[in-house]
Order: C-alpha cells, then structure tokens, then sequence
C-alpha cells in the first residue's frame, strides 16, 4: 500500500497539475493546523474574560491601596491632634498650677499680714489674746503631715483672729471732735473734780452713730442723767456704753454687727451740748476708749510709703510738666 498522495488540480485550459504529498506530512500539516487553532481559540477566550478579570482585579487593588493610603493618613492626624491635645492639656496643666500656686502664695501673704496686722492692733491696745486653741478631733489613724499644713494653720490663726477682733469695740462711734477725753476732769455744770468714765464727741444733732463691735443690746431706755442710753454685750467681757443719744434704734435683745447704725446723736440727760458719751468697759470696769479708737491709725500704711507714695507723684508730675511745655 502506498503512503503517498496524489493531489491533481486541473484548470480552465485543461492544464492538470500533479502534487505528490506523503500522508505523514498531511498528517503533520492537519495537527498543525488543528493545534494552531485551538491556540488560538485560548487566545481569543483571556481577551475576552481573564484579561477584564484582571483588569476588574487590578482596580480593586489600587482602590484598596487608596483607601489603606487615606486611612494611614487618617490615622497619623489624629496621631498629631492626640499629641497636640496631650501638649495643649499639659501646657493648661501647669499654667493652672501655676496660677494656683500665685493664687496660694497672694492668700498666704494676705492671711499672714492680716494676722500681723490685727496682732499689731491688739499689741497697741493692750488686749491680753488668749492662746489660740489647738484643732482637735475624736479620730484616729497614722499621722500624715499634709503639704498645706502651714497654710492651713495661718488661716486657721487669721479666722479665730478675726472672730476674737469683731467682739472688740474697735473704731469710732461716731466721726467728730472729741471734746472731753477719759480720767479726770473738771465737771462742767458745778466746776468741781469728778472721774469721766468715757469719751465725749461732739457732732450735729441727728448724726449716726454706729455700733463698734458685734455684740447684744443689753439696755436701751431712758437712763436719767444718760439720757436716751443704749448698752451693747460684746461676749468676751467686754461692753460699750452710748449715752445722750436723741433717738435708739435698737431695741434690748437685738443682735447687732460691727458698723450698724444703733442710734443719732442728741442732747438728752445732764448734758451741756449735743455729743456723744461713749464708754468701754472691761469686766464692767470703765477703760480708756482712746485706744480702741486709735485704731485706724494702725491701718495706715508706714511712713517710708507714704514718702515713697509722694517721690511717685511728684515725677509723675515733673514728667507730665514736661510732655505738656
């Protein structure tokens, strides 16, 4: 059997033409072919499916690395607004602590010369301060010193002054010339030596007169040669005494504060003008007011202030002379 092929094409003009192929070449030739195609039917199939697949693929991962770009982004935003609040709250922390710090400083020193201040007006008026009572309570546990005890314990001081100070008849009754002071006296209606167991000031009729100290009418009435009189309790043994008086304000009983208007000066009882008699009593003993009156003179600042007070004024106004001429 042969393994050729004779392939005859003939034409138009009778002219024949002869191929002469082997069968394994055929063979050959059609899996060629046949391979050529399906190759390049998988081809034509990722043009159209894998390679949009890919490409779909593609978009979904640049969009993820966007967005993982953005939330990174995102992230290290908020790192720096954490930080800047962390920053921002620290400097808030130490400008509150040291406006705190200013603020204890300006206490402390304004408890430390009040306390001074009244010490040095109880030293001038010779009024003996019990010993200041310690704070104690029914507690137990370890001692732990706290940090602020120094300040707790100078305000502690300043507020039991300050209460021992407002029942201390401190201050003037009533503004005026004094016209006859505390000891003895000539009497001005039969000429003779007598005890003056007050201070007269002279003033307008009608004019205030105000308590000196917190305390407790005790009297308020008619008292003869006191004429309209009042008597305030203070609670600490001491007393005050208003005498002359036109009109009482207040009634016996009545709670009073240091400053209240109590009553208006007069002329009632033995008297020869209108003033006020005003006396200070100590274990119902009389005293000198003068020095309790005194006491605004304490509360002045010093001298050397004052000069120094005046030098400022007077550049002040040597300086202004000059941007004036």
């Amino acid at each position: 059997m042969s393994d050729r092929l004779h392939i005859i094409i003939s034409g138009d003009e009778a002219k024949t033409r002869r191929l002469l192929l082997s069968k394994r070449k055929v063979q050959i030739f059609l899996f060629a072919t046949i391979s050529l195609f399906i190759a390049l039917n998988v081809i034509s199939y990722n043009n159209f499916h894998i390679i949009p697949s890919n490409k779909a693929l593609n978009n979904q991962i640049t969009l993820l690395n966007n967005q993982l770009k953005e939330s990174l982004l995102v992230k290290e935003n908020l790192t720096l607004q954490v930080q800047d609040l962390q920053d921002l709250n620290t400097k808030q922390v130490n400008i509150f602590q040291q406006e705190k710090d200013v603020l204890l400083n300006s206490a402390v020193t304004e408890l430390e010369e009040r306390s001074n201040l009244i010490e040095r007006i109880i030293s001038n008026i010779g009024v003996d301060i019990k010993e200041i009572p310690k704070r104690s309570n029914n507690s137990g546990g370890p001692f732990i010193a706290p940090k602020d005890s120094i300040s707790q314990e100078l305000l502690f001081r300043s507020n039991y002054y300050m209460e021992t100070i407002n029942f201390l008849p401190l201050g003037h009754p009533t503004p005026g010339i004094v016209t006859s002071r505390f000891g003895n006296r000539i009497d001005p209606f039969n000429g003779k030596k007598a005890f003056h167991a007050g201070i007269d000031v002279g003033g307008p009729y009608g004019q205030k007169i105000v308590a000196t100290a917190d305390g407790i009418v005790t009297r308020s009435f008619f008292n003869g040669n006191y004429g309209q009189y009042i008597e305030i309790c203070h609670g600490n043994r001491y007393s005050t005494r208003f005498a002359h008086l036109q009109k009482r304000l207040v009634k016996r009983g009545e709670k009073i504060k240091r400053g209240q208007t109590i009553g208006t000066l007069g002329n009632s009882g033995r008297s020869t003008g209108p003033h006020l008699h005003y006396e200070v009593r100590l274990n119902k003993k009389p005293i000198n007011p003068g020095k309790f009156m005194q006491v605004d003179k304490l509360i002045r600042p010093p001298t050397i202030k004052l000069r120094a007070q005046k030098i400022l004024k007077i550049k002040h106004r040597r300086v202004v002379a000059k941007k004036t001429s």
